[in-house]
């Protein structure tokens, strides 16, 4: 609760103590005659200002990641898909959903389940490229966008990250779990229908869990 209203409030605080800090130093220089005050003065100010940033990159990230996985949340994903007529073309879009993931939870227990949501959008970090945006949309569906990347290439790198999860170990103490994964993708050339690239990753994803364990081109439907 200390921490909310810190940061609900912070833009009063920081304003307080920077004039309370400009009120010291020109205390002190009246009373003393020494100009230290005002050298003082702007390192710690700078210091302020490094630490503000510091709680507005922490309140970006926080707003902006999803608390289990660390990876970009649905709000976020939502809001880029905004900017994806400024990205490169073609644009695919790679949506992702674990097969059967109820049964896992069912099975192992909810904190199994999260460690495994964990580590599987680990590996879908670490197997995309850095001008890739990885997000959790909630549950067990993941997203995945894709600039510059042709209907070819996004089925391989769609086909790789499906083998992977597949021969994946998951693991959460003494409990194991192989998992499979249905991914549906479109593309998308210029200029960008964001509400077509969604709703055709959408259909391709539906057919894929259809099949399970399966990659879906919207394209090739």
């Amino acid at each position: 609760m200390m921490k909310e209203r810190f940061y609900k409030f912070i833009p009063i605080t920081l304003i307080m103590i920077n004039s309370g800090i400009w009120l010291l130093a020109f205390l002190f220089y009246n009373i003393k005659g020494s100009n230290k005050a005002l050298f003082f003065y702007p390192i710690i100010q700078t210091l302020l200002f490094l630490y503000c940033g510091i709680v507005i990159n922490k309140l970006y990230w926080e707003t902006n990641k999803d608390s289990l996985t660390n990876i970009y949340n649905r709000k976020y994903f939502f809001a880029k898909i905004s900017s994806f007529p400024e990205m490169e073309y073609p644009i695919s879009l790679m949506m992702i959903d674990i097969d059967n993931f109820k049964r896992v939870n069912d099975t192992y227990g909810h904190l199994a389940g999260d460690e495994f949501l964990r580590q599987f959008a680990e590996i879908l970090v670490i197997n995309i490229r850095s001008t890739d945006i990885v997000a959790r949309l909630g549950g067990e569906e993941f997203a995945i966008v894709l600039p510059k990347t042709c209907c070819k290439d996004v089925y391989i790198i769609a086909e790789r990250i499906k083998e992977v999860i597949e021969s994946n170990i998951f693991r959460f103490g003494t409990i194991t779990c192989k998992m499979t994964i249905s991914i549906g993708i479109s593309t998308s050339d210029y200029p960008v229908n964001t509400d077509h690239l969604l709703k055709n990753a959408d259909i391709a994803l539906y057919k894929a869990k259809e099949i399970k364990n399966s990659v879906v081109a919207y394209e090739h439907l």
